[in-house]
């Protein structure tokens, strides 16, 4: 920008003119915002303005801003600088054209008139600060207005090419038709230009945004929010949290860790909807908080099979079609002449696919105004509990009616997959002679070893009786094996006395996530049916037989 040529009359003590805002369109929090200048839409009651430096409103002031006016256009002023030596280098520096920005303090007044892209506030300033950066690139000493008295007149009609060429080169194409309009020259562009992008830096977020620059104090600052969050929703915490922090002084705290200011007398409603429409922290430590209330209610409720069955996740959704081979051929005795006959290996394919479970709540932006997050840690407790018991029925589902497997029921006598004994001793001895005498493609045997008995309800009693280490009266009352017992209620439906041995490290049963998304995820998004915040919970899970081998089913019922 061009600065006044008053600069040199400037005698020593008088006022300096300056423009603390202009009716220019600047961006915030994701739309316009346009301060009206004129007489009625400006409260300019508590003139004169402290002048201090970069809001810094814990130190002195250096001056103030006094004779303010509002031109309709503009907020014009003059700035008269304190006695002491700081304040006076600052002055020499202004009249030096070392500092030239300013920037206006401000509370809103109203909610705005909508205007195209944003909106047009009424306002009140507080302060005003020297900025190396400001928001309003045509605040600043000596300034007028932005437009062609603004500017320096050109003289050579080539500058036109090389402003626009100037602006496409730093990625502001836009920017040029600004410029021409206004006749600026090219040295007077090249000052504009940067300013352009250090407004544009700034109402993106500014470098102060950039990840991976946060000091530790930062993350412990970060860590401490998220913790209060999860503590607020009922959640439990791993570190230490906020004591007396509501959901605001929490928003407040996250959108100060950004670089970006609450102002005096912002309300609750504006200060959260700031932090969650800006690229600030308090988006994303509420999402960590939400996400932790929701995984904590999920695993402690795991499914039961999954203590049992085979983890195995897939890369996409795509059915897994898993190869099974026999056996490796016997070996044949080699006759007089050195021939050696061929073998061949059996195969057969069986698989399982994932599918995608999920729902939506909403966060309003009521219950975080009112600070009121009981009710939507309920909701989230019941999520996380929703997916581990589908996760849990998809499992006694596939159990209960498996799919053929190598073109046979999965459990049939005739594979030794299937008995009739009632649970006990003698019941008990059936279901291990039964495991090891499954074979694989090929008929050779298949070792295994009894690890885990899995019953209903019905049955637990018995099974653990079965299954504990008692120092027996007689022989015939020794149970010589080591298990484990896995109950899971929802096998009662079905039958009452049905049970099941599975062998150790069995592979017959498997189930999976998608690749990175093991367990429940959520999502989240600015509300748009809801007024608030939206939280998408997603499982993407399936489970399924790839063996008939492994386990021995028990009708109970001789």
């Amino acid at each position: 920008m061009h600065f006044d040529t008053r600069a040199g009359a400037i005698a020593d003590g008088d006022p300096i003119p300056c423009t603390i805002a202009t009716t220019s369109r600047v961006e915030r929090f994701g739309a316009v915002e346009v301060l009206d200048c004129s007489p009625a839409g400006v409260d300019l009651s508590r003139a004169p303005l402290p002048l201090i430096t970069v809001h810094d409103s814990n130190g002195l002031a250096i001056g103030v801003i006094e004779s303010l006016q509002a031109h309709g256009d503009r907020v014009t002023g003059l700035a008269r600088f304190a006695t002491s030596p700081e304040a006076q280098q600052i002055r020499a520096d202004v009249l030096a054209d070392i500092h030239r920005s300013l920037s206006v303090g401000y509370v809103l007044l109203d909610e705005g008139t909508p205007i195209e892209g944003g909106r047009v506030y009424r306002w009140q300033p507080y302060e005003v600060s020297l900025v190396p950066i400001p928001a309003d690139p045509a605040a600043g000493f000596f300034r007028s207005h932005p437009g062609v008295s603004n500017m320096t007149t050109k003289t050579n009609p080539q500058d036109d090419q090389q402003i626009t060429a100037l602006c496409k080169r730093h990625g502001i194409p836009d920017f040029a038709e600004q410029l021409l309009t206004r006749g600026a020259s090219l040295a007077d562009s090249g000052v504009a230009i940067l300013e352009e992008l250090a407004r544009r830096d700034l109402a993106a977020g500014g470098h102060r945004n950039v990840s991976g620059v946060h000091t530790r104090a930062d993350q412990a600052e970060r860590e401490a929010i998220e913790n209060t969050l999860v503590a607020r929703m009922g959640g439990r915490t791993t570190g230490p949290v906020i004591g007396a922090a509501d959901c605001t002084a929490l928003a407040t705290r996250a959108l100060a860790l950004s670089g970006l200011r609450v102002q005096d007398g912002d309300s609750r409603d504006r200060i959260l909807k700031r932090a969650l429409h800006t690229t600030g922290d308090f988006p994303a430590l509420l999402g960590n908080a939400v996400n932790r209330v929701l995984h904590a209610a999920y695993e402690e409720a795991p499914a039961t099979l999954k203590t049992i069955g085979r983890l195995a996740n897939l890369p996409d959704f795509r059915g897994k079609n898993v190869v099974r081979l026999g056996g490796a051929p016997s070996l044949e005795q080699v006759n007089e002449a050195g021939e050696f006959t061929r073998g061949t290996v059996n195969e057969t394919a069986n698989g399982w696919r994932l599918a995608t479970f999920g729902r939506i709540v909403g966060l309003s932006r009521q219950a975080l105004v009112n600070d009121d997050l009981s009710g939507f840690a309920a909701m989230l407790v019941k999520f996380g509990q929703a997916a581990a018991r589908r996760e849990a029925e998809e499992l006694v589902s596939i159990l209960l009616t498996p799919p053929q497997i190598d073109g046979q029921a999965l459990f049939a006598p005739a594979r030794s997959t299937q008995i009739a004994n009632v649970l006990g001793l003698e019941g008990l001895g059936a279901a291990v002679r039964a495991l090891r005498a499954q074979k694989d493609l090929d008929g050779g045997m298949v070792m295994q070893e009894p690890a885990t008995l899995l019953v209903p309800a019905a049955l637990e009693m018995a099974a653990r009786q079965l299954a504990a280490s008692i120092t027996p009266t007689a022989s015939s009352n020794v149970q010589p094996f080591t298990l484990s017992v896995a109950v899971e209620p929802r096998l009662d439906e079905a039958s009452a006395t049905a049970w099941y041995l599975v062998a150790g490290n069995q592979s017959a049963l498997e189930y999976g996530y998608l690749d990175g998304a093991q367990g429940v995820q959520i999502d989240q998004r600015d509300g748009f049916e809801v007024d608030g915040l939206e939280i998408k919970a997603r499982l993407d899970f399936g489970c399924g037989w790839v063996a008939p081998v492994g386990w021995v089913k028990s009708t109970g019922t001789p």
